[in-house]
């Protein structure tokens, strides 16, 4: 900041009230005071604008600038031209620097005319540096400006433009590279997700038919154990009654008397060997499913693609199909004795006893 520090602010803004109540004898000079006091007053109002487009005159002559300002008395007429020759200046270099297919006010063009066509009895340093402003420091400030070491930066832009331009192209053509490889690592890795899906479906199923195995195989053993526990009175009945037969001192009815309560514990173990035997298909059949299911779930992704197409046809295409699959694993409890089954039994077994 130079014009918009607050210190020259108020440097400024003295000069412009002691311009105004001035009283200047000289009728050229008390036009070029007024001149230069319009030109002071554009500075005052906008001082970031004139600080920004007039850097070289700041640069040259800013401090002896406001130092006129400062001193400035109505009374010396040679102050009131310096003030006029530099305010002529910072014109020029604000006209000049002012933007490209901009100009300037009306109000300030027409300063700089009368400036410009100021014919008065001037002095020939005022006149030369009027002279200055008008033609030569243009120039200079143009030079100033070229040869400024930021400028290089303006000079490379092509260069570097063309260079930018080319490493986009190949960025781009690398992100359109990534984003297909990125593309077919998520397809694999959906198909992956898909596998392991049914890979835990498949495992489900497994520890199911193990657990189902294990049930069978007691089952069968139980039968096996039920089977021995079954025949064993009868065997052990039959050994004493032949026994008995081959021994003539004690042949006697008593062994024949026996089988009726052997008879009764016969049913009930045969009743309780049908509960085991019908729990035993029942589980074999339960495994029978689950296998279907496992040998299902290795083609259920091709399934999934097939059904999708297939249902756009007709909906109800796979329904026993997924019924099938989908379905939970049963068994057959119609099939299973109740326990009034077993009584049932052994009450014709009694009637028939007492009716004989």
């Amino acid at each position: 900041m130079f014009f918009a520090d607050e210190s020259n602010s108020k440097t400024i803004g003295a000069f412009l009230r002691k311009a105004e109540a001035a009283h200047v004898e000289d009728e050229a000079r008390k036009k070029r005071l007024d001149i230069a006091r319009e030109i002071v007053s554009y500075i005052y109002r906008s001082p970031e604008s004139w600080d920004d487009k007039c850097s070289f005159n700041i640069e040259h002559i800013g401090d002896q600038y406001l130092s006129s300002l400062r001193d400035f008395d109505a009374s010396k007429l040679t102050g009131i031209d310096h003030i006029y020759s530099m305010s002529y200046r910072f014109l020029c270099e604000f006209d000049f620097l002012v933007g490209a297919g901009k100009e300037l006010s009306m109000e300030l063009r027409s300063i700089k005319n009368k400036i410009q066509n100021d014919n008065d009895e001037i002095d020939d340093d005022v006149r030369s540096q009027i002279i200055y402003a008008s033609f030569v420091m243009p120039a200079n400030i143009a030079k100033q400006f070229i040869n400024d070491a930021n400028i290089g930066v303006f000079k490379e832009f092509e260069q570097k433009k063309s260079e930018a331009e080319e490493l986009r192209d190949k960025w781009e053509s690398e992100i359109a590279q990534k984003e297909e490889e990125v593309t077919q690592l998520k397809n694999k890795l959906d198909e992956y997700k898909t596998g392991f899906n049914f890979v835990g479906l498949y495992q489900g199923f497994s520890d199911l038919r193990e657990e189902k195995q294990k049930e069978a195989f007691w089952l069968f053993l139980s039968l096996i154990a039920m089977g021995v526990v079954i025949l064993s009175p009868l065997i052990f009945q039959l050994m004493a009654v032949v026994f008995d037969i081959y021994n003539p001192k004690s042949i006697t009815s008593e062994p024949l008397l026996i089988f009726i309560p052997i008879v009764s514990i016969e049913v009930i173990l045969i009743y309780y060997f049908r509960v085991i035997l019908i729990n035993h298909r029942s589980t074999k059949t339960q495994l029978m499913q689950i296998e279907l299911r496992q040998t299902l779930c290795q083609f259920i992704q091709s399934y999934a693609e097939y059904s999708a197409k297939i249902k756009k046809e007709d909906e109800s295409a796979l329904d026993k199909f997924e019924n099938l699959i989908f379905s939970g694993v049963i068994s057959d409890p119609g099939k299973i004795p109740s326990t009034y089954d077993g009584l049932e039994q052994i009450g014709n077994v009694i009637k028939s006893i007492k009716k004989s």
